[in-house]
């Protein structure tokens, strides 16, 4: 799934309007105005959050008040109450090793990692490596994974998938290295069983080293259940897929109906996917079609459900904006809808408004469900278009149905 930070961390800190106005100032030997990446106190600092938790069925419950801009970007709930949270942040670097911090100056960017503790949300060592990060999954013996993109020198200043590891006393980068970083999904069964996909294929960890394997079809997500069975979807000849690794094998399902709704009507492609505790299976994927006078490229959600035996096969109305699903737990789905969180159970959608941060923004990166439980964490970020910093912080939201 793509990381919703891209758009703030490509900021380097100092606007077009700031740098017109400085050189209108120098021709005019004037002094110069203050800079809105400049940490002035009383002007840049982050916001101050409302005493926490905050507003109404989906609460403001942690909010990182970074003075530069951060956000979450993935969390993982366990059935016995601890959850993770992991996002970037971006820092001011140093002209040189010893000199020091340039708030107008490039900006370097970093990963976190948050605990929740079952009473608040605690701040981990930094991970290693990983400096933008798409996936945290953990094992209820303390064991974190952090999947992301590491910077590779060697990739012309880009970066290469990697994945760092908590042992319950310190982060170790692997030697896992991949080129693609677009991960489908990640899924840890025990600290010798980890699992995540690329669109062309997986890679399994068995305690001492990954192994990469070839997948039954292209992957679009990925998930794992309590039970140990692990299911990914995505595409296979053109069409939506769906296959269950039985520990042994991998057994495909029938492939879903997918209704022609358009003439030009294109590919399916799966988004999400979202295992209930009563074997259903949720996938999220996204009809395209070519529209308009200019023949541009429409997307349509589509929510498909596999219940073990048949497909049910949901085409959403156009206007409908679905990001991250997650099962309730009761053969219901919940989903990220724009600023409301929105759960789906007897044919009917029911919205939840999701609390607005103090600079006015709402954006949900992912959603988690404690196994066993109906609590539902969201993570992600207010943000704002002002040219001050920060332009991000990081949010994070708690539902108890």
């Amino acid at each position: 799934m793509c990381s919703i930070l891209a758009a703030f961390l490509l900021l380097t800190g100092c606007s077009a309007a700031d740098s017109k106005n400085l050189a209108q100032s120098k021709s005019k030997s004037k002094p110069t105005p203050e800079r809105s990446c400049s940490l002035f106190q009383g002007s840049t600092l982050a916001p101050t959050p409302p005493p926490l938790p905050f507003g109404g069925d989906v609460r403001l419950v942690h909010y990182n008040a970074y003075p530069y801009s951060d956000g979450f970007s993935s969390v993982v709930a366990l059935r016995d109450g601890t959850a993770y949270a992991v996002g970037q942040r971006q820092f001011p670097a140093p002209n040189r090793p010893d000199g020091p911090h340039e708030p107008c100056g490039s900006l370097r960017w970093s990963s976190f990692v948050l605990r929740w503790d079952g009473t608040s949300w605690q701040e981990m060592p930094a991970p290693e490596r990983v400096v933008e990060p798409r996936h945290v999954t953990a094992t209820s013996d303390g064991h974190i994974w952090v999947f992301g993109i590491c910077m590779d020198p060697s990739a012309n200043g880009g970066g290469r998938g990697c994945v760092t590891h908590w042992d319950g006393t310190a982060w170790t980068a692997s030697e896992f290295q991949i080129e693609d970083t677009q991960f489908a999904g990640v899924a840890a069964f025990a600290r010798d069983d980890v699992w995540t996909g690329t669109y062309d294929m997986l890679q399994h960890w068995d305690g001492e080293r990954w192994q990469a394997r070839r997948p039954p079809l292209h992957i679009g997500a990925l998930e794992g259940t309590g039970s140990g069975t692990l299911w990914i979807a995505g595409e296979k000849d053109g069409h939506p897929a769906l296959a269950r690794w039985t520990g042994r094998e991998w057994r495909s399902v029938p492939r879903p109906p997918i209704p022609r709704v358009y003439k030009d009507q294109g590919e399916t492609r799966v988004l999400d996917i979202a295992v209930g505790d009563q074997g259903e299976v949720w996938v999220l994927s996204s009809m395209y079609w070519i529209c308009g006078e200019e023949e541009m490229t429409c997307t349509r959600p589509v929510l498909m459900k596999w219940d073990g035996f048949r497909w049910t096969v949901k085409v959403m109305p156009e206007e409908s904006s679905i990001g991250s699903i997650v099962s309730d737990g009761a053969g219901g789905l919940w989903a990220n809808a724009s600023r409301n969180l929105t759960h789906f159970t007897g044919g009917e959608w029911e919205n939840h408004p999701i609390t607005r941060g103090p600079l006015g923004g709402r954006t949900v990166a992912q959603l988690a469900r404690r196994p066993g439980a109906a609590t539902v964490w969201a993570v992600g970020q207010d943000g704002t278009e002002d040219e001050k910093m920060p332009f991000s912080n990081g949010i994070i939201w708690k539902m108890d149905p």
